[in-house]
């Protein structure tokens, strides 16, 4: 759903509160990632319907691009035999697990909010933007106050100067999850020294915080330290 156009279509002039409470019905209170997959999950449960679609204000050609792009996941991960369990959707693990693969891979696009008005800072950046129109956060109702830190997926100036695509994180499962190098190399902010300061706080006692392996056996990790240690857990497709 990332990969693919946006799935939201923008309604015609008269058409914005119609589309709106269509839109409303398949908001996931986690954040504009997880309701992505809410669109997905009622686009197969109601057999990848075009009028649906229609009905509901919904890009159809995004979507079935959509489970292209799935079925060609999944069939990479069978070829290499990686283990597959179906999604428990839903459950809190689960959105959990979806926010920490999606820091780890998008720790770059983090965001936090200068003043408590939804104005958003981009921490490699240093850019203000605001949430996009249709983000989850806007749309609710009633609307609920914007989230301190964000990852965003989409970023434009040129058009309307918003973050789209957006789920509230929290700052220590950035901290956790980001590479050593991310944090020192942001540029100064209040975000960039709040990140830091949280980093030192979680930091054992006496830990060197050193890289590479001989960082490693300073802090008593190794082969078997099971932070070291490859996960069995099976792989999830959402």
């Amino acid at each position: 759903m990332l990969t693919a156009p946006p799935c939201f279509l923008v309604p015609p002039p008269n058409k914005e509160e119609a589309a709106a409470t269509h839109r409303r019905l398949l908001l996931h209170p986690e954040g504009d990632h997880l309701t992505l997959i809410n669109v997905y999950n009622a686009y197969i449960q109601h057999n990848e319907d075009e009028a649906w679609c229609t009905t509901n204000y919904i890009n159809a050609a995004a979507l079935r691009l959509a489970v292209l792009i799935r079925a060609e996941l999944l069939e990479v991960m069978q070829r290499i035999e990686l283990p597959v369990s179906p999604p428990a959707f839903g459950c809190q693990d689960n959105s959990t697990n979806i926010k920490r693969a999606l820091i780890s891979g998008f720790f770059l696009k983090v965001a936090h909010d200068v003043d408590g008005s939804g104005n958003y800072l981009l921490l490699t950046h240093r850019h203000v933007a605001h949430l996009h129109p249709f983000s989850s956060y806007r749309c609710r109702r009633p609307q609920p106050g914007p989230p301190n830190w964000v990852l965003y997926h989409d970023f434009t100036i040129s058009h309307d100067n918003c973050i789209r695509t957006v789920s509230e994180i929290h700052p220590h499962m950035l901290v956790e999850l980001a590479p050593q190098y991310y944090l020192g190399n942001l540029p100064s902010s209040e975000g960039r020294d709040f990140l830091m300061e949280l980093r030192q706080s979680l930091l054992p006692p006496g830990d060197p915080e050193e890289g590479g392996e001989e960082g490693a056996k300073a802090r008593g990790e190794g082969p078997s330290d099971p932070r070291n240690q490859v996960s069995t857990d099976m792989c999830l497709i959402q």
